[in-house]
């Protein structure tokens, strides 16, 4: 299915756009990534690393593009690796023969067919998106029967967030200096829980296999990850 043009007055095109000029602007807009903060377990990309690495030779979509990084580390262990990003980010850069690039708005109808990829990757992605129900359909939708999906989220019922509502601030799920970045919670438009991911992974005929904690003290944040958990990624299957 081919891809339908983003118009140029397209307001999430716009937002991003400028969102990835401040970003080349700052650090050049390269996002690295080691082997060995991948191996070390508790990285949001972690998981969906530790499958490939295991499961060599699948046709992957990630939404959204993660970084050089990732590339580089997931990309040659597949058949096919695809992105979908309404920005190409990687213009610039030299790409690797199985990785292809897609330029959509994912608040729309996703640029595939049914039952296409038996990877799809969101790390941090559909929080940013107009419609979760729709996201999670088309997730679903474009995996192939078994396919193994990992979807990133911030947890706003982490006691992080709690405290902070609880002192009259707004619970932060993105980066500390959002505003002065001028981007309304790191341009995050819906908050999530367990709970929530859960209900709309069944609501979208997706089983929940696993809630894997990121970042610092993962043993502690296994122990109650709906409430010690500031980013989970969660791992999925259709």
């Amino acid at each position: 299915m081919a891809s339908e043009p983003v118009q140029p007055d397209d307001p999430a095109r716009i937002f991003y756009e400028r969102s990835f000029a401040a970003q080349l602007e700052r650090d050049g807009g390269v996002a690295s990534l080691s082997r060995a903060a991948l191996e070390a377990g508790n990285h949001r990309y972690s998981a969906v690393y530790e499958y490939l690495r295991d499961n060599p030779g699948k046709h992957a979509l990630e939404m959204g593009y993660g970084g050089n990084g990732v590339v580089e580390n997931l990309a040659p262990g597949c058949s096919r690796y695809e992105i979908v990003d309404i920005v190409d980010r990687l213009a610039r850069e030299g790409r690797p023969d199985n990785l292809a690039i897609h330029v959509a708005n994912l608040d729309h109808r996703f640029p595939f067919e049914d039952a296409r990829f038996d990877v799809v990757i969101a790390m941090m992605v559909i929080e940013h998106l107009y419609d979760p129900f729709h996201a999670f359909a088309e997730v679903a939708r474009v995996a192939r029967p078994g396919a193994r999906l990992f979807v990133n989220l911030p947890n706003v019922g982490s006691i992080r967030c709690r405290i902070d509502l609880l002192r009259g601030k707004l619970p932060v799920t993105s980066a500390a200096n959002w505003f002065e970045q001028r981007e309304w919670d790191g341009g995050h438009l819906h908050y999530f829980t367990v709970d929530t991911v859960r209900r709309l992974a069944e609501a979208s005929g997706l089983k929940l296999l696993e809630v894997r904690a990121v970042g610092a003290m993962p043993a502690l944040k296994r122990l109650r990850p709906s409430l010690l958990c500031h980013e989970i990624t969660y791992v999925l299957e259709k």
